[in-house]
């Protein structure tokens, strides 16, 4: 029997401004409990707001080459609560939203980031994935049709006032990755919703190198 999802459209600007607006928040949020989630609760919440949080600059747009954007978001020097100095901060992440061809209010985005891990700077990969997915397999990846590897899912977060509940895995690319990427056409990020029950969500590879030294340059 098919089952029915309860879903909403996010935009890619909505999903970017709450991606930014975390690495800008907290460099490691703490891991969250989230009450378990049947298969018919797949997906964000229909109530979930969209777009930027209150009194929230939009991010700026760096480049847009296919289905690629480039968005870096900047917040100004100022103080906590408990009035510690807090630097001025600036975030960047190029980011593409697939959707399922059958069922095309089903998103997922792709968000690709430089991260410095002690002396080197690493491409760190998020992907955040609908409510109520099967989260043992984590999300494959695969490139022209060949396996590149798979993503192990690390955090659900729910629904708040800001941002639509999802859950998101994280990996670094590595150069062998990115190098497929940049030669590649077409990718799948492959999620379930149970097990032996997969989704392919396609992303495409047109712009992607063009898109990646704009992410580098703005890093």
């Amino acid at each position: 029997m098919a089952q029915k999802f309860n879903v909403i459209r996010i935009t890619a600007s909505a999903l970017a401004t709450a991606f930014l607006a975390s690495v800008l928040a907290t460099a490691g949020m703490a891991q969250q409990k989230v009450a378990p989630v049947s298969p018919k609760q797949f997906g964000p919440r229909v109530n979930a707001p969209q777009g930027a949080a209150p009194n929230r600059p939009k991010p700026q747009l760096i480049a847009e080459n296919g289905k690629w954007k480039v968005q870096c978001e900047s917040r100004p020097a100022g103080k906590d609560a408990k009035g510690r100095d807090i630097p001025a901060q600036k975030a960047c992440a190029m980011v593409q939203i697939s959707r399922d061809k059958e069922r095309p209010q089903i998103a997922l985005s792709l968000i690709m980031r430089q991260q410095k891990q002690g002396d080197r700077s690493a491409t760190m990969m998020q992907i955040m994935a609908p409510i109520g997915v099967f989260l043992p397999t984590g999300i494959a990846l695969e490139i022209d049709g060949a396996a590149v590897g798979r993503v192990p899912f690390v955090r659900c977060l729910p629904q708040t006032q800001r941002a639509p509940g999802l859950c998101t895995a994280t990996a670094e690319a590595q150069k062998t990755t990115l190098a497929k990427m940049k030669a590649g056409q077409a990718a799948n990020f492959i999620i379930y919703e149970a097990p032996g029950a997969a989704i392919k969500m396609p992303i495409s590879l047109n712009g992607f190198t063009a898109s990646f030294k704009a992410l580098l340059d703005n890093s």
